[in-house]
């Protein structure tokens, strides 16, 4: 009578473990990528808005705003006479509060704002993927002070 050899089980479970471990990492960096990409887009849509919101103030005051603090209160104040009015913030770094406006391009995070020139910049100086490291959209290279 032949025995039959059982094939050992241990290359399997490796196999099994191995896969549930690389979809459970596929899954995290999945979600931090899309968190991170929200983060991003709403930055750069803020930014964007803000910025329209600045030339808006200008063309009904004939100067640049003091501060972003002078451009909230006018848009809280006259809220018919900028349209699409945001508060300026960006959300990709972790400094708090977001809104925090900043005379000199540091990149400690918040915006940069000039009142002389009207220049409005988020105030982060490396390449996104510093701040943002499971972010792998197109921007992953791109500075967030020159957008």
């Amino acid at each position: 009578m032949e025995k039959k050899k059982i094939a050992p089980r241990l290359p399997v479970f490796i196999i099994v473990t191995f896969l549930v471990l690389v979809t459970g990492l596929s899954l995290i960096i999945n979600k931090n990528h899309s968190f991170y990409l929200y983060k991003v887009r709403t930055t750069k849509a803020n930014l964007l808005f803000s910025r329209r919101s600045i030339c808006l103030f200008v063309e009904q005051n004939g100067r640049f705003p003091n501060s972003l603090v002078e451009l909230n209160e006018y848009g809280k104040k006259f809220p018919d006479k900028i349209q699409w009015y945001f508060t300026p913030s960006e959300s990709i770094s972790k400094s708090s509060p977001n809104y925090s406006e900043h005379s000199i391009l540091d990149g400690t995070g918040g915006l940069y704002y000039n009142p002389e020139t009207g220049e409005l910049k988020i105030n982060l100086t490396k390449p996104l993927k510093y701040y943002c490291g499971f972010y792998f959209g197109e921007k992953r290279k791109e500075t967030p002070s020159n957008w």
